[in-house]
């Protein structure tokens, strides 16, 4: 069983071009190929609520549609190098999602 926890990851804005952090949890900031997280290095600011950031879109084994952010614009998810990432499933187990689409960055000013 795999248990939750939040720790803070870098999101790389593509239209800010800055740094900043946001909770993800533990289970997709360790898919680091997949979703591009890293560990702040410090002096990022808080990813803010005008953002809204990219992310891809997927539908599970069950039918069930997810999404997950994706830090970095060269990570394998966003590339399509790979096509499939891990959630966290109701039953304590991971799944996989099988990446449908994916959604770019916004910002409203």
């Amino acid at each position: 069983m795999v248990s939750r926890a939040a720790p803070k990851g870098v999101y790389s804005s593509d239209i800010l071009l800055q740094n900043f952090t946001r909770h993800v949890d533990d289970h997709l900031f360790t898919q680091i190929g997949a979703l591009g997280w890293a560990a702040p290095t410090g002096g990022e600011l808080p990813l803010p609520s005008s953002v809204r950031a990219r992310h891809a879109v997927g539908v599970d084994a069950a039918g069930r549609r997810h999404s997950t952010v994706v830090a970095q614009t060269t990570a394998d998810l966003w590339t399509r190098t790979v096509t499939q990432w891990n959630i966290l499933g109701d039953d304590g187990a991971l799944h996989l999602v099988d990446l449908t689409g994916l959604v770019g960055e916004a910002v409203t000013f």
